[in-house]
């Protein structure tokens, strides 16, 4: 069997929860409000899980923690999960968006992500169709398109 063309090892990227951009300034100044007077934040921060029912005590989240894969050559990568599961986190770092926190990435030949491909997704055609047309407007050709393959990776969460 060939060297795959995609090798993650370990792979895990952190996110630092900040004080100020909770979107719009009259957010920030409510929360600073709430500060200067002592009390609680009006704004949940996620802790360490990401569960939203209560207050997290921490003001870093991981957003991928150990993941490990590979792709041989041929096979296409899909990748299925809930919301919050890191799906775009994992493409952003396998395009070289952003920089993993711990692990490694080596990948050999050329890379093309389909990030956010459901806000471009016409309601006519299929959902094949709609990946080959994305694919289309990357430069990809119908041979090297993401729907010749799938391989599917379930991340938890």
């Amino acid at each position: 069997m060939s060297a795959p063309i995609i090798q993650v090892d370990n792979l895990s990227k952190q996110y630092r929860l900040g004080q100020v951009g909770t979107g719009t300034i009259k957010d920030d100044v409510k929360r600073w409000w709430h500060r200067i007077r002592g009390k609680e934040d009006p704004f949940l921060t996620i802790g360490d899980s990401n569960d939203r029912s209560q207050k997290g005590n921490s003001e870093y989240i991981w957003a991928l923690k150990n993941i490990n894969f590979s792709v041989q050559p041929g096979e296409v990568l899909g990748i299925i999960g809930r919301n919050g599961a890191g799906k775009s986190t994992l493409l952003k770092l396998l395009s070289r968006v952003t920089e993993p926190t711990t692990g490694r990435i080596a990948m050999r030949g050329r890379v093309a992500s389909l990030l956010e491909v459901g806000t471009g997704f016409h309601p006519d055609l299929t959902g094949r169709e709609n990946i080959y047309l994305n694919g289309a407007i990357l430069g990809m050709t119908k041979k090297k398109s993401p729907a010749s393959l799938m391989k599917s990776l379930t991340l938890p969460g």
